[in-house]
């Protein structure tokens, strides 16, 4: 059996990855020289990572044929920066793969495609420690080489690369006005008509039309329409499968569902407004693991949802014993070679399992936790197997377990409106 794209061997014994090595090794590609010194000497210093320059793409592509390297960030003003990543992402899907670009001189929407995060020059090396230490420790999130490298080469969503780039990097401006949202989502038609299906439909209960993207910015708040716009996208981006156990419009059905509650559940604990925010796209997208492994390995994926059926036990347990990983660290991992921010990607890798979420305190993991959960229980779920169980000592260790009863008033709340949809 094959997946879309290649084999999907899903054997936890497969070939070795370099990320085992204790250093990490990262390609630096930047004709600026005096820029590489400042960066290797802070990176340099911390052991954990060798630093190698090349001046050119031509020269960087004959390294990486006789060296291993973990990440390659190449400057975009560099000759043959963005040949460079289209060649890394065809040979070498596994490497993580980071723009540097000046937004003066050069057009993001250009290298969206073949890198898996940009950065805006200036870059300094805090930064770019940060970004890279954090690159490597969600790789290691999805353990199996053929299944990263798979996730690796997913590169893009079907609207214009650039208003996709642009809705990501808005989740980081919390000044962006509801107008400037509606600008950014209108360059895109098929976008623009998506947002309007969703915030018209008895999710909302909005009782006016909704006409424009700006309208349902000021009506429905432009976090929740970022959300929604990232989301539909997500959805549309992947092919219809016909697997016998899955079933896409009920999964985006039920994610919508927990996205909306989480938030929900998230104010109603009084959570900072960015936690709230995260809860919405984390829910939204909490499940994009599982659509990823439908539309990519229909005929392994269906096999994992019949045993789980056959066996009326955990998905999630199913796909670790079978696969290897479960489909909340795979949505993770591509999550963040997409750039979404790093809440959202923790809140989405450990939606299953909050306590090991190590914060202390109820997070947007844990609220989308609740919501997956009282979902499954009360509207029909993606898959009869996958019914996951709240997390009682998790809830107990947060001194929380006594708020379930109002958190089962609120997605009442809810059910009716979800039935009219």
């Amino acid at each position: 059996m094959k997946c879309a794209t290649q084999p999907c061997c899903f054997s936890p014994d497969a070939e070795p990855s370099a990320l085992n090595s204790s250093t990490k090794t990262v390609l630096f590609v930047d004709r600026d020289r005096t820029a590489f010194d400042g960066i290797k000497r802070v990176l340099d210093s911390r052991d954990e990572w060798q630093i190698v320059l090349s001046l050119t793409g031509q020269e960087a592509l004959q390294r990486l044929e006789t060296g291993q390297f973990d990440v390659v960030v190449a400057d975009m003003g560099t000759p043959g920066g963005y040949g460079l990543l289209m060649e890394v992402l065809r040979r070498y899907p596994n490497i993580v793969r980071i723009a540097l670009a000046d937004k003066l001189k050069h057009d993001f929407s250009g290298s969206a495609g073949a890198a898996h995060q940009c950065l805006v020059q200036p870059c300094d090396a805090a930064t770019l420690h940060t970004k890279l230490g954090r690159a490597l420790q969600v790789r290691e999130l999805l353990a199996i080489p053929v299944l990263r490298t798979l996730i690796s080469r997913l590169t893009s969503l079907p609207s214009l690369p650039s208003v996709h780039m642009k809705l990501i990097q808005s989740l980081e401006d919390p000044e962006l006005s509801s107008r400037e949202l509606g600008e950014i989502i209108a360059q895109d038609v098929g976008m623009t008509a998506k947002v309007l299906q969703l915030a018209n439909s008895a999710f909302f209960g909005l009782y006016r039309y909704i006409a424009s993207p700006t309208e349902a910015a000021i009506y429905l708040g432009t976090d929740t329409i970022r959300a929604l716009t990232l989301s539909a996208g997500v959805f549309s981006a992947f092919p219809r499968t016909e697997a016998k156990h899955f079933s896409i419009s009920q999964l985006q059905r039920h994610s919508m569902q927990i996205g909306i509650m989480a938030n929900a559940i998230a104010a109603a604990e009084n959570l900072p407004k960015r936690t709230a925010d995260c809860s919405l796209v984390g829910g939204l997208l909490h499940d994009i693991g599982k659509l990823i492994l439908a539309a990519n390995c229909p005929e392994e994926y269906d096999q994992v949802l019949a045993a789980a059926k056959a066996e009326n036990g955990s998905c999630r347990e199913v796909e670790r014993r079978m696969l290897g990983t479960s489909h909340a660290e795979i949505g993770a991992y591509l999550l963040w070679l997409w750039g979404l921010p790093d809440e959202v990607c923790d809140a989405v890798a450990f939606h299953h399992r909050p306590a090991n979420h190590l914060t202390g305190t109820f997070s947007a993991a844990a609220a989308i936790h609740v919501a997956d959960a009282l979902g499954h229980e009360t509207d029909e779920p993606v898959d009869s197997a996958c019914r996951p169980e709240i997390d009682m000592s998790h809830l107990k260790s947060l001194r929380a377990e006594d708020r379930l009863p109002e958190w089962r008033r609120i997605f009442d709340k809810f059910s009716d409106r979800w039935g009219q949809s």
